[in-house]
């Protein structure tokens, strides 16, 4: 989408010269002369020649300055009347306050009413670099100006790329608000934006008004035009109301509620757009977010989405990100927390948005699902825990039923500086009620699989290894042995269950699935080894690496290996140098000589706008297809997906993935990711483009080109011209340069 948004920078900015007029600060200067004793801050007068007559007038010439609190004026020649409280400078006259500063060549004002003129000011914004000039400065009461053919912009002097015209500029600091007329924007000398008239607010405080209009243009709606209204119902409460017309599909409005309270906040989204003029429905999208606080420890959240339709987002969402969206939460939960148990009361539904491009199986509903944890440390040595949860799970295809699990264990951990050694009993009990779908009736059923570990291990360390002054090394073996009996597990429901990676955490935990519905059989040792090299004096890891293998005391059933160890796991990363750091993660099949899995990670990044990531990914196979239980809709999503050949065998991944952000010449930097599969010889992601940072500008020029299914790519192309401090006009490629290229910065000043 190629949007505008103006930024009302000009005004808010210009009070800061102007209001408050002559304000408290600075002690007085040498050589002052105080003669008003009765106003609110004395005024101190210096030049290098100073006459009048006490209590009436004072004259200064040469050098001259007025001071009165953090607000001076300096002049070749000034006059103040005390009777009139009114000052009249000429030649060079000058008002600094707080580091901005206007100037021109003659000043009258009225100090106390705050009335009187300058003609053809020139300002300097010290804050945002801004500068600018007007035909005439009107003083016009009490923290109220006026700009007549007032001209702004933040390039530097002798720089007009880009300017911001107004006729004429009201600004009234005390209800700050500032209003223009005939506002326009120039780039380059040519007329890119005008606007009649526009209010806005010129300081912290909201107000109700119109923002600024946003001009775009998608490929599937066409032109467009939005001019949303801020609604300032209550200091803790507001709205933003904006009607837009699309060219192609008519006209449609969106809609934002915020509310802040101490108790709860939230905010909700509505926007809808009646009798599409291409699809000829009505298309809607709501989402409400609430959390609550309801003290003594309960708490609460709602989570509501809806759209119409499942081209919703496609079709007219202004974000790359949100096309790929295909579930939509709508649950809500009640949590209590009570310090070392907590409860949590949850209700659980999905919308699922499908799409040729996006095959989608939806989740299972929790209508309700409650969770119970307790964790007592310390009862006569030992950590006691409790992990309970009930769910009742429906789903239009799959087994509908009632599970309900407990999972209580103790440990007794023993720990000191040099080692810790941990036994752990627990017990996994799960009980299913189950009802019937299309396809099956599964009988009733329950379990209960004992379980026990032990986790040891050692540490050591030694400072400056192999003469490596500053650094410290650490050595650190360990162990962890884990058995669970074997329980036929075949006719149980599978509601949430699936086999977890293979991974150095996973290799410490005792059960090797996630979910619920199944638990693996072991028998079964894990040893590790790590050392880490450590800055004695940040505490960086300066390089750490890690090996482990898991040795098969007796061989699985419900996950069967036909070896007597596992794959060896190691990994090796650390901040190298302060702008070099990188990160390993490998899995070797010693039997076969073949690596299973290879992640490698570097990030190189001297300075803001140099930024190189390089990554590669390896895994030989995955196979998420075949289901372990009755139930499971993985493998359904990715046959829907993936061709005939690859459900049926399997497939590989393999991705070199380069991205990154560099200055080609002067002024002109490059970015972009590659991130290509040489698996099925398919790019996955491609970005590339260019921005030009000027003075007080910006371009930027990108195009992305990503997988949306296997063998199905989509492409998106952004122009975006920034005006530093002002507007940026076109589609914004920030966001999805951010997601591309990992440490991604801006490098024009706004």
């Amino acid at each position: 989408m190629h949007k505008f948004r103006l930024k009302p920078v000009i005004a808010s900015l210009l009070c800061l010269v102007f209001a408050p007029a002559l304000a408290e600060g600075e002690p007085p200067m040498q050589k002052a002369f105080s003669p008003s004793a009765n106003s609110e801050l004395p005024i101190f007068i210096s030049a290098d020649i100073l006459q009048g007559h006490q209590d009436r007038d004072f004259e200064a010439i040469g050098h001259a300055r007025l001071s009165k609190g953090e607000q001076s004026i300096v002049a070749d020649w000034l006059r103040y009347l005390k009777a009139s409280d009114e000052i009249e400078a000429k030649g060079h006259v000058r008002i600094e306050q707080n580091g901005n500063v206007v100037t021109g060549p003659e000043l009258k004002l009225q100090i106390r009413k705050n009335v009187g003129f300058m003609e053809k000011p020139q300002y300097k914004l010290k804050e945002v670099g801004g500068r600018g000039y007007a035909d005439l400065l009107q003083f016009a009461g009490k923290d109220k100006y006026t700009l007549h053919k007032a001209v702004y912009t933040t390039c530097p002097v002798g720089n007009d790329d880009w300017l911001l015209k107004v006729s004429e500029l009201d600004l009234d600091q005390a209800t700050q608000v500032g209003v223009a007329h005939d506002a326009s924007i120039t780039f380059k000398g040519k007329p890119i934006l005008y606007m009649p008239w526009l209010d806005f607010p010129t300081g912290n405080q909201r107000r109700s008004g119109f923002l600024a209009p946003i001009f775009g243009s998608t490929a599937s709606s066409g032109e467009e035009v939005i001019v949303p209204y801020y609604w300032n119902i209550a200091p803790n409460m507001d709205a933003t109301i904006a009607p837009s017309i699309l060219a192609k599909r008519g006209a449609m409005l969106n809609s934002e509620f915020r509310y802040l309270e101490p108790g709860y906040t939230g905010e909700a989204h509505f926007n809808i757009l009646p009798n599409d003029s291409i699809t000829k429905k009505t298309r809607d999208e709501m989402r409400l977010l609430h959390k609550q606080d309801f003290g003594d420890g309960w708490s609460g959240e709602l989570n509501l989405q809806r759209v119409s339709d499942s081209y919703y987002y496609l079709d007219l969402s202004p974000l790359v990100t949100m096309t790929s969206q295909t579930v939509l939460p709508r649950e809500g939960h009640l949590t209590y927390s009570g310090g070392w148990w907590n409860f949590t009361s949850r209700v659980q539904n999905y919308q699922t948005l499908s799409n040729p491009y996006i095959p989608v199986v939806a989740p299972y509903a929790s209508l309700p699902q409650l969770l119970l944890n307790a964790s007592k440390d310390e009862i006569a040595g030992m950590d006691v825990a409790l992990n309970g949860e009930y769910d009742d799970f429906s789903h239009p295809v799959f087994v509908n039923g009632k599970r309900l699990v407990l999972n209580p264990s103790v440990s007794y951990p023993m720990r000191n500086s040099a080692s810790f050694f941990i036994p752990k009993v627990g017990l996994h009990s799960a009980s299913y009620t189950l009802g019937t779908n299309n396809t099956q009736r599964l009988p009733n059923s329950s379990i209960d699989i004992p379980y026990a570990s032990v986790d040891t291990g050692l540490y050591f360390e030694r400072d400056n290894p192999m003469g490596r002054q500053g650094l410290t090394q650490t050595l650190e073996p360990r162990i962890y042995y884990v058995y669970v009996p074997y329980r036929d597990q075949n006719n149980l429901p599978n509601f949430d269950s699936a086999p977890m990676d293979f991974t150095y955490a996973q290799m410490f935990t005792e059960n090797q699935f996630s979910g619920n519905d199944r638990f693996s059989d072991a028998n079964q040792m894990t040893f590790a080894l790590t050392s880490r090299f450590i800055d004695q004096i940040t505490g960086d890891e300066r390089l750490r690496a890690t090996i482990a293998q898991r040795v098969y005391l007796q061989s699985p059933r419900l996950i069967p290996v036909t070896t007597s160890t596992s794959d060896v796991i190691a990994a090796v990363g650390g901040a190298v140098t302060k702008h070099l750091s990188f990160d390993s993660y490998f899995q070797y099949d010693p039997r076969n000589w073949k690596t299973q899995f290879a992640s490698m990670y570097a990030h190189y990044a001297p300075e803001t706008g140099k930024l190189i990531n390089l990554g590669y990914l390896f895994n030989r196979t995955i196979l998420p297809l075949s289901s372990y239980a009755y139930g499971n809709p993985t493998a359904t999503a990715l046959t829907n997906v993936l061709p005939a050949a690859v459900v049926a065998q399997g497939y590989a991944l393999n991705q070199v993935d380069l991205s990154g952000q560099w200055p080609l010449a002067q002024r002109w930097n490059g970015v972009g990711r590659w991130n290509y599969s040489l698996a099925n010889r398919q790019l996955l992601e491609g970005t590339a483009g260019v921005e030009y940072d000027a003075d007080c500008w910006a371009l930027r020029i990108v195009m992305k080109r990503f997988a949306i299914a296997y063998q199905q790519t989509a492409t998106a192309f952004f122009v975006q011209l920034e005006l530093d401090g002002m507007a940026r006009i076109g589609s914004d490629p920030l966001q999805a340069l951010r997601m591309s290229i990992p440490g991604y910065a801006k490098t024009n000043s706004n």
